[in-house]
């Protein structure tokens, strides 16, 4: 399942995308759109790249950094390598492929053909693609922006989001754009999900050079690494990252989950019970999936938890105080345990997905039902199982 911070929306590349055009010029002297076309005019530059994340039940704020280098002709990138400080990996898009660079091992392994394959690798963030992709003619659209601040040396501009997905409440969104060259200087995404806890990606942008297009060249490594092509994925169109991917499981294939070790959250043995049915919802901290079915399963607890016990149980995470403030925002009261080494999801989907859920006889432990992946009619299916197990 998908990391948390994948579901804040690249806000501002779907509204320019579907801004609707106007009749007549709109300010010249805008600097949105100044920025724009100047990032349009720029052949090369070279930056770096700071990045701040905050993820959900996160209290600390991750902070990394990088060097980006860029030649283009237009909004059409032909070159882009992100080096990151302190990583043994690189992103590299050159001679019409997207690689991720393994220094280590000294291997290239493509993920595309095309620019866009590059932002499905999580070093994207140290690079604003979605700037790239707003057309010049942006004066020409009905503003969906509006200039927040003007004092000293930047101006913020303050972007107006109308059709975000329902999952985001106080969505902020802005630039930060120098006065003298009109380049960006940071971006900022902010948002609360399923109106749980607040997360947010701050970029900041700096030590702009703009070196001839004869200084860039393909670094060495890529014509003496070894080059890994076994997956590479042509993509007609961007992965919807805000997705989940869903399997009903209706196999015939027999499960059973003898010898299950979980642990309280103090870390003490928790055995289940060796009567009727139990119901587990195997999950993990920053699942987008996750989260969306803990109050639907909340509300099955509710109904069923005078026939069925219910377990939430967290496979991967190891920090029980983001366990606990987990279960407290998302209003989980029936048990939440740790998973132990042997991981049920593996055990029971086979491909490692999240969340998984499993409806298990007492006695034999055998897997009655299971179910990968969140469903807006999870509840109907869960009810109809537990109905005609009892």
């Amino acid at each position: 399942m998908k990391n948390v911070l994948l579901i804040i929306p690249q806000i501002v590349l779907s509204l320019a995308l579907n801004a609707q055009r106007k009749n007549t010029e709109g300010p010249a002297a805008d600097p949105f759109c100044q920025m724009i076309r100047t990032l349009y005019s720029l052949e090369t530059v070279v930056f770096n790249s700071r990045h701040d994340m905050k993820q959900v039940f996160e209290t600390d704020t991750i902070i990394t950094t990088a060097k980006v280098i860029v030649k283009k002709t237009g909004t059409v990138i032909s070159y882009l390598q992100i080096i990151p400080e302190n990583e043994e990996k690189e992103l590299l898009y050159c001679n019409d492929s997207a690689w991720i660079v393994y220094h280590q091992t000294h291997k290239l392994f493509c993920i595309g053909t095309r620019t866009e394959h590059l932002s499905y690798n999580y070093l994207s963030r140290f690079f604003p693609f979605s700037l790239y992709e707003v057309d010049t003619l942006i004066s020409r659209t009905k503003p969906y922006w509006k200039v927040k601040d003007q004092t000293g040396e930047f101006s913020i501009i303050s972007m107006q989001i109308s059709d975000a997905s329902k999952d985001l409440t106080d969505i902020r969104v802005e630039f930060t754009i120098g006065k003298a060259d009109f380049m960006p200087y940071g971006t900022l995404q902010e948002s609360v999900y399923l109106k749980a806890d607040k997360l947010f990606q701050e970029q900041y942008f700096s030590d702009y050079t703009f070196p001839g297009p004869g200084e860039i060249s393909i670094p060495d490594y890529y014509w003496t690494y070894e080059k890994d092509l076994s997956s590479v994925r042509e993509m007609e169109s961007p992965i919807d990252e805000d997705e989940e991917d869903y399997e009903d499981e209706d196999s015939t294939h027999e499960v059973f989950l003898q010898n299950i070790e979980l642990y309280d959250l103090s870390r003490n043995p928790a055995p289940l019970p060796d009567k009727g049915l139990i119901f587990m919802d195997l999950w993990y901290i920053g699942c987008a999936p996750c989260m969306k079915s803990a109050p639907v399963v909340e509300k099955l607890y509710s109904e069923y938890k005078d026939e069925v016990h219910f377990y939430s149980v967290n496979e991967i995470d190891s920090d029980t105080a983001k366990i606990n403030r987990f279960k407290s925002k998302m209003g989980i009261t029936f048990p939440v345990l740790l998973g132990g080494k042997d991981k049920l999801a593996m055990k029971v989907s086979n491909n490692g997905g999240y969340p998984v859920f499993i409806l298990l006889d007492a006695v034999s432990r055998k897997v009655i039902w299971k179910c990968v992946g969140y469903s807006e009619n999870l509840e109907e299916l869960v009810s109809e199982v537990i109905n005609n197990n009892l």
